[in-house]
């Protein structure tokens, strides 16, 4: 990888054998992504980046928008976290027991923190166990969540795929591979269920049609009737599930 700088943004290129095209990615506070081949000459990349500089300063320009609509979350008590949709607060409760984990409720998530672990003037932002708990809480559920929904809408559909696997995706909420195979964004989890039931509705589609055609959107549309809405409301709330990135 090399890092470098364009137009004041820190940009890494990646360099792949075999690559024939030139791509960007851009993802909120990290630098920008150049995917290419391994001949491809640097200035051939700052040319290309400079004629995507429109296209990338308001894109940033959204980033920080939405930065703005979901400013960081704190792993502390009182704080309140979305899931399934509902912000719920999250309370501490010390407990006897030896394993620290996450429960929930309608309103509140806790966050069971073993005696042993916690002492009157423990920050609990740097608690060594409470994001881990609450990524492990909320992958937990997600797992469970998203198996039972995928198992009523292949029937429903009559689309069953040979494989579900879980995955944390920065980008990508699913997928479906040539093999029929549906990955899913454990994150979903985060969401209300109608937007959790879109995209698993969106992914079993494409077991009937791998593009993105008018029949696959009919497919969907017979399912999903508002689902323009609700990929709007999922576009423009996707930084909801920035607190359960892995943290360094």
């Amino acid at each position: 990888m090399e890092l470098f700088d364009f137009a004041n943004w820190a940009v890494e290129l990646h360099r792949k054998p075999f690559r024939r095209s030139l791509s960007i990615y851009l993802y909120p506070n990290r630098p920008i992504k150049v995917v290419t081949n391994k001949i491809t000459t640097k200035q051939t990349v700052l040319d290309f980046l400079s004629t995507k500089r429109e296209w990338i300063e308001k894109n940033f320009i959204k980033f920080d928008a939405i930065a703005d609509l979901y400013p960081k979350k704190t792993i502390k008590a009182g704080e309140r976290f979305p899931y399934l949709g509902r912000d719920r607060e999250l309370k501490v409760v010390i407990t006897l027991s030896k394993k620290a984990f996450v429960s929930v409720s309608e309103d509140q998530l806790f966050l069971h923190i073993p005696k042993a672990q916690w002492e009157a003037d423990s920050s609990l932002e740097h608690h060594p166990k409470a994001i881990a708990e609450l990524r492990h809480f909320y992958k937990r559920e997600a797992v469970k969540l998203l198996s039972q929904k995928v198992s009523h809408w292949a029937e429903v559909m009559n689309l069953h795929p040979s494989e579900l696997k879980f995955r944390e995706q920065k980008t990508r909420w699913g997928s479906c591979s040539s093999r029929k195979a549906i990955n899913l964004n454990w994150r979903l989890v985060v969401f209300g269920e109608e937007i959790i039931d879109y995209v698993i509705v969106h992914e079993l589609a494409h077991l009937k049609h791998m593009d993105h055609s008018p029949k696959f959107w009919g497919v969907v549309e017979s399912f999903i009737p508002e689902y323009a809405r609700i990929v709007k409301t999922l576009k423009s709330s996707q930084g909801l599930t920035d607190f359960l990135s892995e943290r360094s």
